[in-house]
């Protein structure tokens, strides 16, 4: 075992320099490790930053490409929303990063990976690391999230702290969507303040006219926008920025943590938003009524399994072998209108549909008869009919 290098995964601009600085204690080589996956960010800045507060190396890893095509597009095929407004943006990175910093760590021989993050993202970055054969060490477990302690531990080592308490929000940001927590929304019934406003809306433009485009799926990714095949990568980049102008996909939820404590964020996921609208559509479009009833209990437990940060969990390959069954068949094109804060489906087409207009409802009398209409409402609800006589007898 390596004990003499780590690898810190750098996430956290204002914890950064601190964790750099305290873990040059305890080993001899400080390795930095930034993972983009879609995140603003200036790197040489970065670097800088690292290298001044004492990093022996900074490495830089473009998993863009990565992070969409084995995460992403499996959290399309799987209509992957949480708790009905929180599109798993940072529950999908860190495996994602994990399995980034895993390789690098295997490239340099190194077995301790140092990470940044607390709550929720604590927990999952621990597990996946661990279960990835390295030693996790959660950094800011040290510092126990006291901002005392942090400006202290600054001043003594004469780290300069450029944000300190004036920004009191904790965000998360990467080509899947932008979370916003802690500060003044850690009150539930507080309004969602002007500077998070800002944030959100800054580029909404309120008179805009409607956006009409296509999505092409085949086998329930996208391939194809207004017709033109594109990466997935390339295509959740772009409706990225058209959502981001017409203010699209924003929720402010209250949602259960990893140990079921209540947590409130304001997420913001355009793309995310737009392309599992898409997809839902389309597969409900293309799947018989028994295949769509089970697939939303396989969504709804595919989700809290990512949330939980249970990526490598058993149940979570099972469930992702059933999800590419059926989206064997999800085949097509969904037509959408984008306007200011909306999204409509317009119209969906696909060789792999079962809807057949002559067996519409309304189109079918030469198909069955009254009689066969009224045998079948007979039998279907003989075990209702018989449960509601048999309670009413017990009342009475």
């Amino acid at each position: 075992m390596n004990s003499d290098s780590v690898l810190v995964i750098y996430y956290n601009r204002r914890y950064n320099p601190l964790i750099i600085r305290s873990l040059k204690s305890e080993f001899k080589e400080v390795i930095t490790l930034y993972i983009d996956e879609g995140q603003v960010r200036d790197i040489e800045d970065i670097e800088l930053e690292c290298m001044v507060a004492g990093a022996d190396k900074f490495i830089y890893k473009d998993y863009r490409m990565q992070f969409a095509e084995n995460f992403l597009s499996k959290a399309i095929k799987a209509n992957a929303i949480y708790q009905n407004g929180y599109y798993l943006s940072a529950a999908l990175s860190r495996p994602a990063i994990a399995e980034a910093a895993v390789e690098v760590a295997n490239e340099l021989n190194i077995d301790y990976i140092a990470h940044q993050f607390r709550g929720n993202d604590q927990a999952r970055m621990d597990m996946n690391i661990e279960i990835l054969n390295k030693i996790p060490i959660s950094s800011l477990r040290d510092f126990k999230y006291d901002e005392n302690i942090v400006n202290n531990y600054a001043t003594q080592y004469g780290i300069p702290q450029e944000f300190g308490c004036n920004n009191p929000y904790s965000t998360s940001e990467n080509i899947w969507g932008l979370s916003i927590e802690c500060g003044p929304l850690e009150e539930p019934e507080t309004l969602v303040p002007e500077d998070v406003k800002e944030k959100l809306f800054e580029r909404a433009l309120l008179a805009t006219e409607p956006i009409s485009l296509s999505l092409g799926f085949e086998n329930g990714i996208p391939l194809l926008l207004d017709g033109e095949k594109k990466s997935l990568n390339e295509i959740i980049e772009i409706l990225n920025e058209i959502g981001k102008n017409l203010s699209i996909g924003i929720f402010d939820i209250v949602e259960d943590g990893i140990v079921g404590l209540k947590t409130r964020a304001i997420y913001q996921s355009p793309a995310a938003h737009i392309l599992i609208t898409a997809h839902r559509d389309l597969e409900l479009y293309c799947s018989n009524r028994n295949e769509n009833w089970f697939k939303e209990i396989i969504d709804k437990k595919w989700a809290e399994l990512v949330y939980s940060g249970l990526w490598y969990d058993p149940l979570f390959t099972h469930l992702n072998q059933f999800i590419d069954s059926m989206n064997q068949h999800v085949n097509g094109e969904v037509k959408l209108e984008l306007g200011y804060k909306y999204i409509n489906v317009c119209s969906r087409s696909s060789k792999s549909s079962i809807y057949d207009h002559n067996l519409a409802i309304y189109n079918c009398g030469h198909l069955y008869s009254q009689s066969d209409a009224e045998g079948f409402a007979k039998i279907f609800n003989i075990h209702t009919n018989q449960s509601v006589k048999s309670r009413v007898r017990k009342i009475l």
